[in-house]
């Protein structure tokens, strides 16, 4: 399967091989770079090199032969050729300006791909100020500065890149003002840490993480008001985050006198996610005893048995106290917290990655806000 996806990644460079040979004819009689050309056709990458470097041997100063062997290096993991060869077309005093441009960007990959991150960020940032590599140089320019944490710069490629595709990155450039008021908040400028928080969150008004940003920034201030209208605005972006936004809110509204918002706020959310058990388990803690909570419990864990509700009942006096099985109940229940501390807490919609940890960013398919709460359902 790997080797086919290689194969397809080489045909686009045979396409442009034959379109460079088309605008450059070589003499009929060359048959390496027949030979390299029928290869790529053949899908044959490994005797498609042989024959094109023979032909580059030939005829060093053909830069189209150059970057495209340079290009089949850098897919087939030899960096160090690729290096060269795109190099020595760079260097030419008299390259024409689409070429030189070409040069560029291939030579970023190639740097992109050995790490050295700073020269291919200039090679590709010169490449971008050229229409036909702005697109393709910017995107990796992007994947750069998201890997660098430069996010200032991040969110200035990412709004020239909207513009030049005429696609949205809202999303993205939220995440980038919340990662500047994350820096900022850790290097106590607190009114800066504000301005990201509030700009990520106009930026896309879906944004959860600008929500909980906002949220915290405010409860520290202890403006309990403010903190509290952030934290309520999350189970209207995305209720899969209750279970962590619950406690902030309970947190706030007893910090800030407002017990009484806390409960109008359950009857809310119990009326349009009541099966969430993160909702029933906030509200069982309301209750005023332990016989009233375990009950609650007992006919929320019967329509949908869950992990922590589970553990939940069985940490109430009632559930303890069963005369000869309350050693037993009692070792069930500690079984069960080592089994939920084993269980990946979170989930990535997009590539179905468990952590045990919430990251905005996916660490295995580095998409931006695909992770969020698992379902606690046993």
């Amino acid at each position: 399967m790997v080797e086919g996806l290689i194969l397809w990644l080489l045909l686009p460079l045979g396409a442009a091989l034959g379109w460079a040979l088309g605008r450059n004819p070589r003499p009929a009689g060359d048959p390496e770079t027949l030979s390299g050309l029928s290869h790529l056709a053949n899908e044959n990458p490994d005797r498609a090199i042989a024959a094109l470097t023979k032909a580059v041997e030939r005829d060093p100063e053909a830069a189209e032969l150059n970057l495209t062997l340079g290009a089949l290096f850098r897919k087939r993991g030899e960096i160090d050729r690729a290096l060269r060869l795109h190099e020595s077309v760079l260097a030419r005093k008299e390259l024409r300006s689409d070429l030189r441009t070409q040069a560029l960007y291939e030579l970023g990959q190639d740097c992109l791909k050995a790490g050295l991150l700073d020269r291919a960020e200039e090679l590709l940032r010169e490449a971008s100020q050229h229409a036909s590599h702005a697109v393709v140089a910017l995107e990796l320019l992007l994947q750069i500065h998201e890997l660098l944490g430069d996010w200032q710069p991040a969110l200035d490629v990412a709004g020239r890149l909207e513009a030049l595709k005429g696609q949205s990155l809202a999303l993205q450039r939220a995440h980038y003002a919340c990662e500047l008021s994350d820096l900022a908040s850790q290097d106590g400028r607190e009114e800066e840490a504000l301005r990201w928080a509030r700009k990520a969150l106009e930026t896309d008004p879906g944004c959860v993480r600008a929500s909980l940003c906002l949220g915290r920034l405010e409860e520290t201030r202890q403006h309990w008001h403010d903190a509290l209208a952030a934290y309520l605005k999350v189970s209207e972006q995305d209720a899969r985050f209750l279970p962590e936004v619950l406690p902030a809110i309970e947190r706030v509204c007893a910090a800030g006198g407002e017990v009484d918002t806390f409960r109008q706020f359950l009857d809310k959310v119990e009326a349009q996610h009541g099966l969430d058990s993160s909702v029933w388990l906030a509200r069982a803690h309301q209750l005023p005893d332990a016989n009233a909570q375990a009950l609650y419990l007992a006919d929320k864990l019967a329509q949908r048995p869950s992990w922590r509700g589970l553990v939940q009942f069985l940490s109430l006096p009632v559930a303890g106290d069963a005369g000869r099985l309350s050693r037993p109940v009692q070792a069930f229940r500690e079984s069960l917290v080592k089994v939920l501390d084993k269980r990946p807490r979170y989930h990535c919609s997009h590539c179905g990655f468990a952590p045990s940890l919430l990251f905005w960013r996916c660490p295995s398919c580095k998409q931006w806000g695909s992770v969020h709460p698992a379902p606690d359902t046993l």
